[in-house]
């Protein structure tokens, strides 16, 4: 049995449409293509290799959906981690804008997804990024500036401080930038129904079956505890979890451990009135949505050595009562965290590692939206159309030391560092 087990106790799990387990590679197969992870990226990956005609495995070491795909805040956004601002700034009008529309796409696919496969997992519209002091606000609207003109976005509007409360109660925030194109799902769900799709196109899906080498070569060899895979091409589709499979890829994220709240059911207290999704623009941000059988989840607290502090729920709680002080009362009925991955330049890693290995991760808190662009342009790119597949690829990631002796205490200055910034008032 994988050390990773079956999923965690969670809301998701607690709510979730469950996918009979799929077998354990015991053998030693061959396949097209081999996508180590079953989570958005390579269910999404799946998918479009199936629909072009590729033999394609999955690898999954736990359940799928697992890991972060199957434990986020279930925001699922247009844009990128980076704000919009800076990515004009550093990739230029021309790439910025290629960008932009790639990711405005990755929402596109989540609703072509759903209606396709009948996949019910509670989407929901709107969206609001929310400023807490004035330089926050001068951001924004920076951003909307952007947005309106040469972006030609026409989902953006600005809400000032009277708008928000009216709809939200809350009265900590000086204004937001909304946005009635992204919006907010069940991600377990959503990724769960990605699987059964794959499935019934004719992905072979394996469940507790980590990846624990990669040798690559003319025809990559994958091998499992008990099998293997030979293929001629390979996804790296693991986000926080790549296990030392590939060194060049593992030094380009950086796992971080963020946690999650879930309120009881509110009833007619429930705060936000018109069922948006919701977030600050910290750097350690919270982040918060109502659920579809009517809760507050409620996310954001990161620990600065990937561990769990004692009273971590506590702590979400004391977050979410800041910005609605009047829930004061209400329990939670659900705790829980894991890991995400996170790139220095605070955009994902969708790359070529040679020998036909691909990765797609690093979405840095963006992954429900981005890993379907990711998935899409990677088998566009096995294929052999890499246009789409190159306005990421040419993105240069700095390199993150993969010791964890020098992790650590990288982690935990740069969490150090945002928090002392998220202080400052201006």
């Amino acid at each position: 049995m994988s050390q990773y087990g079956q999923y965690i106790d969670s809301y998701y799990q607690a709510t979730c449409h469950v996918l009979p387990l799929q077998p354990q590679l015991d053998t030693d197969i061959e396949a097209d293509v081999c996508i180590i992870g079953g989570g958005l990226t390579g269910m999404n990956a799946a998918i479009e290799l199936r629909k072009r005609g590729f033999d394609v495995v999955v690898l999954e070491a736990g359940r799928i959906s697992w890991a972060a795909s199957g434990r986020n805040g279930g925001q699922c956004l247009v844009g990128y981690c980076l704000g919009l601002r800076e990515v004009d700034e550093v990739y230029g009008p021309q790439w910025g804008k290629q960008l932009w529309d790639l990711s405005c796409e990755s929402v596109d696919i989540v609703r072509e997804r759903i209606a396709e496969f009948n996949i019910n997992c509670d989407f929901q519209h709107n969206y609001i990024e929310l400023a807490l002091k004035p330089s926050q606000e001068k951001e924004l609207r920076s951003w909307l500036e952007l947005k309106q003109t040469r972006y030609d976005y026409p989902h953006a509007s600005w809400w000032d401080k009277a708008k928000i409360q009216e709809v939200t109660s809350s009265e900590r925030y000086l204004g937001g930038l909304f946005d009635s194109n992204s919006g907010h799902l069940h991600p377990l769900n959503y990724t769960i129904g990605l699987a059964r799709a794959a499935i019934d196109l004719g992905a072979r899906v394996f469940e507790q079956s980590p990846a624990v080498k990669l040798e690559k070569g003319a025809v990559n060899v994958i091998k499992t505890e008990k099998g293997s895979v030979k293929a001629k091409q390979v996804l790296l589709a693991c986000n926080a979890y790549l296990e030392g499979l590939d060194r060049k890829a593992q030094s380009t994220v950086l796992p971080v451990a963020s946690y999650i709240a879930v309120t009881e059911q509110l009833g007619d207290r429930q705060p936000i009135t018109n069922k948006m999704a919701m977030s600050d623009l910290n750097n350690c941000l919270d982040y918060f949505r109502p659920t579809a059988d009517g809760r507050i989840l409620f996310g954001g607290v990161n620990h600065p050595f990937n561990g769990e502090y004692a009273d971590s729920e506590e702590r979400l709680r004391q977050r979410m009562l800041k910005v609605f002080p009047h829930l004061d009362d209400v329990k939670m009925d659900f705790h829980w965290g894991g890991m995400f991955a996170v790139t220095r330049e605070y955009m994902p890693q969708i790359d070529h590692l040679g020998d036909d290995v691909y990765v797609a991760h690093g979405y840095t808190g963006h992954g429900v939206g981005l890993a379907n662009i990711a998935g899409r342009v990677v088998a566009e790119a096995m294929a052999g159309t890499a246009e789409r597949f190159d306005v990421f690829a040419r993105i240069k990631h700095k390199w993150i030391p993969t010791p964890q002796t020098l992790r650590t205490p990288a982690l935990a200055m740069a969490i150090w560092k945002a928090q002392i910034e998220d202080s400052l008032s201006y």
